[in-house]
């Protein structure tokens, strides 16, 4: 009974009846509470309801019934941390998802990239927490406008649960709204600090870290990065520790060996250039 449950909750999901799906998976949950796939499946359908306190449960569920160190339980890690990183807790979320990227690595398992993805998210996101403590210390004015934005933005979204828990909106509709209160606040503190900047004639600028200068192993700034076949790169010793032990690609799990890797010369080019002007990113 359970499992024909799950497997309508599936259909409805894949028909993007996410509200039926997940009470389907419920259903299906409350019959057999042992079931990890079921939390599992509850989680990625809340995710797309923008329900991310609920996906954190379900997700922790997952992992529980699984056990920590098992690597079928690495897909629900993801969504933990993708939970976590949505709620505002990178730092948590970091944590979750490198302790499960390396294990991923380990056992040659399909959630690497994905993995890998939400540990830089998690680091951005710290980096970021940094940086604006740094330019509201710098500028009181930068700081005290911003949290005027911050202010408007937890208002509003008081006021959208409100109008959800009144049934005046729907829970797609009521994520979308979320999302987009979201992505208008961000967009604010940008225009404030890029005036900020102008203004300051660049003392008031946040520092920022290019993505393709990171790592996809340590997820520190490359000094000597190298190109695998499948054309992605990483700092040397990383990646040529990891392919000694590993024997394969990190990412498309190809078999590769240490002469495969190529010296990216433009992209050590970029990074000692970057380095030479932002010493402070050594230690972002």
């Amino acid at each position: 009974m359970a499992q024909e449950l799950k497997a309508k909750g599936n259909e409805l999901y894949k028909a993007g009846d996410y509200i039926g799906a997940e009470d389907f998976f419920s259903q299906a949950i409350q019959k057999n509470p042992h079931d990890a796939t079921f939390f599992t499946n509850r989680a990625v359908t809340r995710s797309k309801l923008a329900k991310w306190a609920d996906v954190e449960h379900d997700a922790r569920a997952a992992i529980e019934i699984y056990g920590l160190k098992n690597p079928a339980a690495l897909k629900s890690q993801n969504y933990l941390a993708e939970a976590l990183l949505c709620l505002q807790r990178p730092q948590e979320a970091h944590d979750v998802a490198s302790d499960a990227y390396q294990q991923s690595l380990a056992v040659k398992n399909a959630q690497s990239e994905n993995l890998s993805r939400n540990v830089l998210r998690a680091k951005q996101q710290i980096w970021a927490a940094r940086e604006t403590a740094r330019l509201r210390e710098l500028n009181e004015t930068l700081g005290s406008v911003e949290a005027l934005v911050e202010a408007d933005v937890t208002r509003a979204l008081a006021e959208l649960q409100g109008r959800l828990e009144r049934g005046e909106i729907g829970e797609i509709g009521f994520g979308e709204d979320q999302k987009a209160l979201h992505e208008d606040a961000d967009a604010k503190i940008r225009n404030l600090r890029e005036a900020f900047r102008v203004a300051s004639n660049g003392e008031v600028q946040e520092r920022v870290v290019p993505d393709y200068l990171v790592d996809g192993i340590t997820f520190e700034i490359m000094h000597d990065p190298v190109i695998t076949p499948s054309g992605v790169s990483f700092d040397r010793l990383a990646i040529t520790k990891y392919v000694e032990k590993a024997g394969v690609d990190p990412l498309t799990r190809a078999p590769i060996s240490v002469h495969d890797l190529k010296s990216n010369k433009a992209l050590k080019a970029a990074s000692a250039e970057f380095l030479a002007k932002n010493g402070w990113a050594v230690d972002w």
